[in-house]
This record gives C-alpha cells, structure tokens and sequence, in this order.
C-alpha cells in the first residue's frame, strides 16, 4: 500500500494515501430565497385600549415568525420550461406562523406613555414550486435581518393594519450516499503553552579585589 509522510511531526508518521470512502451526507435538491409580503389586520384590544387617547403614533414589532411545509398536504407535479427544456417540479404547499406586537403610545402627555400594547397571531399559506422529489424534506427558516413590519393605518380607531414583509430561506434536502477519494484525518501536533524558564541566578562579584592576584594563573 502507498503511504505519504505527514509534515510536521516531530516523529515522521506514514498514512495510507486518498483512498476511495462511502459517506451519508445531505444534498440540497434545489433552494429558493423567497420574499412574501402579508397584509394583517388585528382589532384594538377594547378592554386594553379604548378609549383611545386624543393623540397617539402606533409601533408595531414581530414577535416571531416560522415556516414549513403544511402537514399532510399533498407535493403536485407541474411541468414547466426552463429555456427550452421541459422539467418537472412539485408544487409545495408552505405555511407561514407568526406573532405581532401591537403598541399604542399617548403623545398627547409630554413625555409619551404607553398607553396599551397587545399581540396578534397571523397564519398564511402559499405555493412554491421546487425541485422536491419522494423522500425529500423541506428545511425553511426565517431571514431575520431581511423580515420588517409596518403600519399602513388604523380604521374607525378600531381595526390596526400592518403590513409584514417575511423573507424565507426555504431549501429540499435529502440524506445521499457519496463515493469520495478522501483520508482519514489525523490529530495535529499539540502547541505547547509557552513558560517562562527556569533560571538560577548569581550575585554580581567583584573579579579585581577577589579572588584578587595573581590573574591569570601563571
């Protein structure tokens, strides 16, 4: 069998060279960067809220937002042309969860104070087509930095819209057998921890007085 030295060793170390190694790993079938913009409409919590105050600026934050393919649905195949080729994908039924917070703030008072704040729960469905054969999963999670919230207005003091803009990150994985020329890893060689030395020092002497003449020894 071939073997190769491994540098820097102190003791030179020979291993087999690159041979031929099944491993399990997962492969990513397709992956889509999505964005999908959700009009929500929460009512103005009465007991929390109402009346409202004479003058009032509404904030509103996502909570937390998820993804995923809804349970039980059913992956169809669409033929579509990419070019001029005709390949088929599978129409994925994605169902998005999340939670906004609702925030009222009294400008009428000087500093401003909040004057109620609630949540709302939102639930919306949509289609992607992808590249999600049998025996493929679907892995998708929430772009944080790129997902904003917003007012669009509030109706008769009592309904608050918000527009929600969600960006998903959603990709078809599927475990795969792969035949790799690979080798076995090895441990490196350990870095010591540097220390100061030990060091045995003397007194200063005075060479001309002592051990004094004769010098040198004749």
């Amino acid at each position: 069998m071939e073997s190769k030295l491994v540098q820097g060793q102190q003791i030179p170390e020979y291993l087999p060279l690159p041979s031929l190694e099944c491993i399990e790993v997962p492969k990513i079938f397709d992956w889509v960067l999505k964005v999908t913009q959700i009009v929500d409409e929460s009512t103005v919590d009465p007991a929390l809220c109402l009346p409202l105050p004479s003058s009032f600026r509404i904030e509103v934050r996502v909570i937390d937002v998820d993804c995923f393919e809804k349970p039980g649905s059913t992956r169809e195949n669409v033929v579509v042309t990419v070019g001029t080729t005709p390949v088929t994908l599978q129409r994925v039924v994605m169902k998005k969860v999340g939670t906004y917070e609702v925030t009222i703030i009294d400008t009428s008072v000087i500093p401003n104070v909040v004057h109620c704040r609630y949540t709302k729960n939102f639930v919306r469905f949509e289609k992607v087509l992808l590249c999600a054969p049998p025996g493929t999963v679907i892995d998708c999670h929430i772009v944080t930095d790129a997902t904003r919230i917003e007012v669009l207005d509030i109706v008769d003091n009592t309904f608050v819209n918000v527009d929600i803009v969600i960006c998903q990150s959603i990709q078809v994985k599927a475990n795969v057998k792969l035949m790799v020329e690979a080798e076995l890893c090895q441990p490196r060689a350990e870095i010591p921890i540097p220390e100061n030395p030990c060091v045995v020092t003397f007194p200063p002497q005075c060479p001309d007085i002592f051990p004094g003449a004769p010098y040198p020894f004749p």
